[in-house]
């Protein structure tokens, strides 16, 4: 059975992939940039620990490899504040080192994870492969750049090799975007969302498991690239509304109208600008919330068999109850802090 490389071993969507590879068979060889997570592994999973940019190092754990999954990265945040000089010598240099490794050690696939972020922040009704990349981010521009790196090794180098262009995944998970959304809906600080009409595509963390294995055992690729979501976009009110009546919460009585959203933003951007920080409610948070972000994953489905199985309405509890098991464990870590300065 092919021995598959896994960088990114030890984040959300390496560990659940590390797993299905490992039960499904798969030797892995899993990249860790923190030793105290391989104890997450099964015991058959080889660990190894080290980072991307050591240019030496991973040329030496490719070794013996048949294929490579390229998850490492510098993700954004909300804000996206990273440093472009930080995305680029980790998004765009880790991965010309990952596939410079692949050619020399003779690995013969590679399946690296992009981010639909190459098409910029909104979109206007669906869109599919054959719209064009405007990255407006230091994350999104080097997602597109890492993914001009992967097709050109692919081409000079007869590389069986494709980028998937995740929609923002989703599943079981104590921090992100979602989680403290979570939070804030528990902790009343979230608006009640008006009726809205835009949509975006999500992705569960195992339709992406699923998407990674068809392309480990795909003969070939029609395309570079692959937009990957669920099998329907959501509705950005029926989000807000699934997750409030996870959390036990009646419905919304009222809902704030999105022009009193809009001019919060507005008084954020001004508030923002003086104190030089980061206010909850900005145009960019808004945007980001709210906005349109609508994909086709029917290129994916059509040529390679993918067939998601999960959808978030469905996970909602899941959600929920990860959430209730992180804030429990976080009480009483306070408690027991609280005792010893008692003490």
């Amino acid at each position: 059975m092919t021995r598959v490389l896994v960088t990114g071993a030890a984040g959300f969507l390496g560990s659940s992939l590390v797993e299905e590879l490992s039960r499904s068979g798969y030797q892995v060889r899993a990249l860790l940039h923190d030793a105290r997570r391989s104890i997450l592994f099964l015991p058959q999973v080889e660990t190894v620990v080290m980072d991307i940019r050591d240019r030496e190092r991973v040329q030496e754990i490719t070794a013996g490899c048949g294929a490579i999954v390229h998850l490492a990265a510098k993700v954004h945040a909300i804000d996206d504040c990273g440093l472009e000089q930080d995305y680029q010598a980790i998004n765009v240099e880790g991965t010309r080192n990952v596939v410079d490794a692949a050619v020399a050690s003779g690995v013969k696939r590679v399946v690296f994870a992009s981010s639909v972020k190459v098409f910029g922040e909104e979109t206007s009704g669906c869109i599919d492969e054959s719209w064009p990349a405007d990255p407006k981010t230091g994350y999104g521009r080097s997602k597109w750049l890492a993914e001009q790196l992967i097709s050109d090794y692919a081409t000079r180098y007869s590389l069986t090799a494709v980028s998937l262009r995740l929609s923002m995944v989703y599943g079981s998970s104590q921090k992100g975007n979602l989680y403290q959304m979570i939070e804030a809906i528990d902790k009343g600080r979230f608006p009640a969302l008006p009726r809205l009409p835009m949509v975006r595509s999500l992705l569960h963390v195992q339709n992406f498991v699923q998407a990674v294995v068809l392309c480990l055992r795909a003969p070939y690729f029609q395309r570079a690239a692959y937009i990957v979501a669920d099998s329907h976009p959501y509705c950005v009110t029926d989000l807000y509304d699934w997750l409030r009546a996870g959390l036990g919460k009646s419905p919304a009585r009222w809902r704030v109208p999105l022009w009193v959203l809009k001019g919060g933003a507005r008084a954020g951007d001004l508030l923002q600008l003086v104190s030089g920080g980061h206010i909850p409610l900005s145009s960019d948070r808004l945007t980001k919330l709210i906005g349109g972000a609508w994909f086709s994953a029917a290129a994916i489905t059509r040529e390679l068999g993918y067939q998601p199985t999960h959808s978030f309405a469905e996970t909602v509890p899941e959600l929920i109850a990860s959430y209730r098991k992180a804030a429990s464990v976080r009480s009483a870590a306070n408690l027991y802090r609280e005792s010893r300065l008692v003490r």
